[in-house]
């Protein structure tokens, strides 16, 4: 009778363990850099001798920094890809500081029938790290 009423306890602290490193891995989870972004857009687009770059992200509360990390334009040329423009995330309009939201449009120069591709990456940082999307869009000037 004792062994059976011991296994017992020894089951419910086992289960009531597990439970405890589920929740907390759960809280842990739910904490991370990956977990930063919401929501984010990057649109690119063309017009006559313009490369049209625009972005979004909205982030899971207010946080140190948040906006597009980097935006690189390379035009094709004969088999390779040349870099052509460049943007950062502390030059002007790419981000902002203490805030849960940003959105611009960056624009620059683009000549007609040239093939451009390009890489935009989008971030949200706070003190737990930095989580960022990226995206690679190929488009043909006007």
């Amino acid at each position: 009778m004792k062994r059976k009423y011991f296994r017992t306890i020894v089951a419910v602290v086992c289960c009531l363990a597990m439970l405890s490193c589920t929740a907390f891995a759960a809280e842990t989870s739910e904490n991370r850099a990956s977990d930063q972004i919401i929501s984010y857009y990057i649109k690119v687009s063309t017009d006559p001798g313009r490369i049209n770059v625009e972005f979004s992200v909205t982030g899971t509360g207010t946080v140190d920094k948040l906006g597009c990390e980097s935006i690189y334009v390379y035009a094709k040329q004969d088999s390779r890809w040349r870099l052509v423009e460049a943007w950062v995330e502390d030059d002007e309009g790419m981000s902002r500081t203490d805030t849960f939201t940003c959105k611009n449009a960056i624009f620059c120069n683009g000549t007609a029938g040239v093939e451009y591709k390009v890489v935009v990456t989008i971030f949200s940082e706070n003190s737990l790290g930095r989580d960022t999307r990226s995206e690679t869009t190929y488009v043909t000037g006007e």
